[in-house]
């Protein structure tokens, strides 16, 4: 999807790059035709090299402000529904 990425960070890998779950994820911005779009994205480890899985979600500017607010809305009832 993207012409290039600009990693934000990941989570499941640890402060030695290893990874602490099957399919950590990464968090990028990534440009496609001069566009700005945030990537939340599970990947996976072929040989040395991460891979992005089809798990994932990207969002436009105006789709992650609307997906920021729906989370702080409903963080209490996602919370004690996840436990």
């Amino acid at each position: 999807m993207s012409d290039d990425l600009n990693q934000l960070g990941t989570i499941g890998i640890d402060e030695n790059g290893e990874p602490s779950v099957r399919e950590p994820i990464f968090i990028n911005i990534s440009n496609f035709k001069n566009v700005k779009f945030l990537d939340i994205r599970k990947y996976y480890q072929e040989g040395e090299d991460w891979k992005p899985t089809k798990k994932g979600i990207t969002v436009n500017s105006e789709q992650f402000s609307q997906l920021l607010s729906f989370l702080n809305e409903k963080e209490k009832e996602i919370k004690e529904k996840l436990k």
